[in-house]
């Protein structure tokens, strides 16, 4: 867990977000993202990007637990469906469906601070060929 808050840490646009590590397992990982008024749309809720932000870290962590640190590992895809508005606190787990050689695919659920499911996103990543 040490490793995976390292990347987080080094990463200035996660540093913006302020995303945080809440756990990691094989093939899964969760973050939690603080809400703050910059983040809010007209409506008084979250951005959209905001819960899509927190599902793609999940995920490229979650796949991290399985391959080690591999940051050139890139979303090439992602539908996100949004459930329901939040004015919280937003925490996403990834999981890892399939790791392949060069494509990794995988599911992320956003939860609001209440444990509400806010958001489902399916994600697709691109490995980097070593």
């Amino acid at each position: 867990m040490d490793q995976a808050g390292d990347v987080l840490r080094q990463s200035a646009f996660i540093g913006w977000w302020g995303i945080e590590l809440v756990e990691l397992g094989a093939g899964t990982a969760a973050v939690r993202l603080p809400f703050r008024p910059q983040l809010v749309r007209p409506g008084g809720v979250l951005h959209g990007s905001s819960y899509e932000v927190v599902a793609d870290v999940a995920l490229w962590l979650a796949i991290m637990t399985l391959t080690g640190e591999e940051r050139m590992a890139v979303t090439i895809e992602m539908k996100t469906s949004f459930l329901r508005g939040s004015t919280s606190d937003i925490t996403s787990r990834g999981t890892v469906t399939k790791l392949g050689r060069r494509i990794v695919f995988g599911t992320a659920d956003t939860f609001d601070a209440a444990g509400s499911l806010v958001a489902q996103s399916t994600l697709s990543y691109v490995r980097a060929l070593s």
